[in-house]
């Protein structure tokens, strides 16, 4: 699963334009979860067609995904849920015993939902914008900045407790630099009908 769960941040890198943002606790509380029946099936990138997303239910009020991009596949666990009247998914690897040690650090992925049906559109949280914010003012977001290999590459990792991320959420909903290049997924109904 350890392999899933990086497959998955690598793979979100690509979808979502840039560096990935990541955060050691989830963005939502068991209250903020919502289950949207329209979103389990079979859905393909609008802009790259080897890239699909599988949402089954999983349990009550949560989802499997199956994220294919190639002849990469990892299975991991979403859940929709508002804040502010706005619907996010966090993305997030599966509880599971881990054999290797020292284990991996588990991540939350964030996605903006803006739409699902008759396609779901989603939005990252802009890191580029969030990691210039906190360059300028730390104190903004507890976090940590994860070097690369060039300064350029280094990545913020979101280390605030769930309160104090939903309200910079809150506070940055308004915000069009905090939310760019989205992306649509489509319902596949040819995958569907085999």
């Amino acid at each position: 699963m350890k392999k899933q769960l990086f497959a998955m941040a690598a793979a979100s890198a690509a979808i979502l334009t840039g560096c990935v943002l990541t955060s050691v606790h989830p963005f939502y509380t068991s209250n903020d979860v919502v289950f949207e029946p329209s979103l389990v099936g079979q859905w393909t990138n609008g802009q790259q067609a080897n890239e699909r997303w599988t949402f089954e239910k999983e349990g009550q009020n949560s989802y499997l995904l199956t994220y294919v991009v190639g002849d990469d596949t990892s299975v991991v666990q979403a859940h929709l849920f508002k804040l502010s009247g706005q619907m996010f998914m966090d993305i997030a690897g599966q509880e599971q015993e881990w054999k290797t040690q020292p284990p991996p650090t588990p991540s939350h992925l964030l996605l903006r939902v803006t739409q699902l049906s008759p396609t779901v559109q989603m939005v990252p949280l802009n890191h580029d914008w969030l990691k210039a914010l906190l360059e300028k003012d730390p104190r903004v977001l507890h976090h940590e900045l994860i070097k690369g290999p060039k300064p350029e590459d280094s990545r913020v990792v979101l280390t605030g407790e769930t309160a104090e991320l939903q309200a910079f959420l809150r506070k940055n909903l308004k915000n069009d630099e905090a939310w760019k290049d989205g992306f649509e997924l489509k319902r596949d109904r040819t995958r569907a009908s085999k």
